[in-house]
């Protein structure tokens, strides 16, 4: 197992303790330990089926964990009600928003759900707030076209819109980038980022493309078969020797001629 060094002495926004996950007789995840702190932005990285979804889904308390404990925010879990949770976390998912007839502005509005009453009113100037989302998101000109007219990219443009709506603390994406061209994937990270750093949301994001993780991650969790094999910062957990243990791959790392960080190129197996 690979340690990290740089903890923090804040109290974590996340806290998991010795967390488990059984499906029958299949363990899906096995003694997890891992804090975030408030404000951080952490990859989940690691082989197919090696728990990165189950864990998201125990963040988001739509599955429990078998054995173990999770807090948010120095609570337990399982002490919040949904609604309590949905003004706290939103999930985003990697397939985004189905092609939907809904004008944009519609979907965007589903995100103020948690904080409407049951005749679906709300205190606050939730139109403000979509408004605001709209504009920063560069939405407004098409905030009446219907979903379905819209491409891959802006559909997952109105998708981030939609939870940023929903105006949470912690974040938690699975896989977002999966089905965007390169394009795509770099102006939904950016704005990922520049969401981060001005409202100081704490974002855990499952990831495939390591060199992306590496640009924008603070932190990396690794998981293989279950269980927690490293954590770290980018350069701490992504070099030769841990990528080709969590990942049975020959790599050859590099340094990003921008900013040093480590970025993975992947050698041919010889034949």
């Amino acid at each position: 197992m690979f340690m990290r060094t740089d903890l923090t002495e804040s109290r974590p926004m996340i806290e998991v303790t010795g967390a488990g996950k059984m499906y029958g007789s299949h363990p899906a995840l096995h003694e997890v330990d891992w804090q975030v702190t408030e404000g951080e932005w952490w990859g989940v990285v690691g082989p197919n089926g090696s728990g990165k979804s189950t864990l998201l889904q125990l963040l988001a308390a739509t599955e429990h964990p078998s054995a173990g404990s999770i807090q948010i925010d120095g609570r337990d879990i399982s002490s919040y009600t949904r609604k309590d949770l949905s003004r706290m976390i939103a999930v985003l998912q990697q397939d985004g928003l189905p092609a939907i007839s809904y004008p944009v502005r519609d979907v965007v509005e589903m995100g103020r759900y948690p904080y409407q009453n049951w005749l679906g009113k709300e205190t606050s100037d939730g139109a403000a707030v979509v408004d605001r989302v709209l504009e920063e998101l560069g939405l407004s000109d098409m905030a009446e076209r219907p979903l379905d007219a819209l491409s891959g990219g802006q559909r997952q443009r109105v998708a981030l819109a939609k939870v940023m709506a929903q105006e949470p603390r912690l974040l938690l994406l699975d896989e977002p980038t999966t089905f965007l061209d390169i394009k795509y994937q770099l102006q939904f990270m950016e704005l990922l980022s520049a969401w981060r750093q001005k409202n100081h949301i704490t974002i855990v994001a499952v990831l495939h493309d390591l060199n992306l993780a590496a640009q924008f991650c603070d932190h990396i969790l690794a998981l293989r078969e279950g269980t927690c094999v490293g954590n770290g910062t980018p350069h701490s957990l992504m070099t030769e020797e841990n990528i080709r243990e969590i990942f049975r791959v020959s790599p050859a790392m590099v340094s990003h001629p921008d900013n040093g960080l480590p970025q993975l190129l992947l050698r041919r197996e010889k034949k």
